[in-house]
């Protein structure tokens, strides 16, 4: 089932082989486990793959959903290309992300979710898909400035406004940052978000605002896990974990 995820790992790895300082990264969320008030349902989980090179980072990411009360789900499908503008040595970072997202059925949906509740012994959900599929253009904005830092403590308020053909969103924050010896850290982001949707199955879930709660672990640039609240507008809570690896002749050592 998980060939071509596989697939896709395969062929990044081998564009980025030979190349100074690239970067492959994998990404899931669930919310299993997550004290989530509707565990198990609405965006129930992701997965994630992704690529930088040269500064320019392309990002495959399928989240799924699910509504038991309606006995519906679908899934959204978003291919990417993201690009920061300003130097690690700016207070200000800006990054500009535009692609395509796609909801309906996805390429793994189902049977994604399905595979993760095999492997954590829980019982499976199956749904139909709703009937209609759309593609839709996709544009997101993150911009953050540095207010504070000491070399182990950073501060950040931070704006991401993001926008697609069936939902919208704005989220404000303050983000902040705490490096422990050289490899581990902490992060976290209190703030609030407003969401719009014009997609039927999602406007019953979707809040029109609410508070945002994220408090994360890092180790060095190689593993990062989340857990978050109200990350997707519905009031639900995730576990996020990212794995990172570096490639290339001058590529960063994740020991």
């Amino acid at each position: 089932m998980m060939t071509r995820w596989l697939s896709a790992a395969m062929v990044f790895a081998s564009l980025t082989a030979n190349v100074y300082a690239a970067e492959i990264e994998f990404r899931h969320i669930n919310d299993l486990f997550s004290a989530s008030p509707t565990e198990d349902d609405l965006y129930s989980g992701a997965l994630g793959l992704g690529g930088t090179v040269a500064g320019w980072t392309i990002d495959l990411d399928e989240y799924l959903f699910t509504d038991k009360k309606n006995g519906l789900r679908f899934d959204e499908t978003y291919l990417t290309v993201a690009k920061d503008f300003l130097g690690p040595d700016s207070k200000w970072q800006v990054r500009a992300r535009v692609g395509a997202a796609h909801v309906g059925r996805g390429l793994y949906g189902q049977r994604l979710q399905n595979f993760v509740h095999s492997i954590l012994f829980q019982p499976r959900l199956d749904l139909p898909y709703v009937p209609d599929s759309r593609t839709h253009a996709f544009v997101r904005l993150n911009v953050a400035r540095t207010v504070y830092s000491d070399g182990e403590t950073t501060l950040a308020p931070l704006i991401e406004i993001e926008s697609t053909g069936f939902k919208k969103h704005a989220r404000v924050a303050l983000g902040a940052r705490w490096v422990l010896g050289e490899r581990f850290g902490l992060h976290a982001e209190a703030g609030a978000r407003f969401s719009d949707t014009n997609f039927a199955p999602l406007s019953p879930w979707i809040e029109n605002s609410g508070p945002t709660v994220a408090i994360g672990f890092c180790y060095k640039d190689s593993l990062d896990l989340t857990w978050t609240s109200n990350y997707f507008g519905t009031g639900d809570n995730h576990w996020h974990v990212t794995f990172r690896s570096h490639f290339g002749a001058g590529a960063k050592k994740n020991g």
